[in-house]
């Protein structure tokens, strides 16, 4: 579930070392959001999208109705 729609960014692993050199795993996951976006084909769908996709204008949102 952790992936932007847009640039395909997930959740990448790593190691965290102590003063002792013990190695811990850490996760570097992504600022994810959940956003009404109009797609390439015009409809609207809820994509998690993230915050630099977002930024740069990657992602057109869809404005309510009422």
């Amino acid at each position: 579930m952790a992936k932007c729609y847009v640039c395909g960014k997930t959740t990448k692993v790593g190691r965290s070392l102590t003063f002792s050199a013990e190695s811990n795993p850490r996760f570097f996951r992504v600022n994810l959001h959940r956003v009404r976006a109009v797609l390439e084909d015009g409809t609207v769908r809820r994509i998690y999208v993230c915050t630099k996709c977002l930024k740069a204008g990657k992602v057109v949102k869809a404005v309510k109705s009422s």
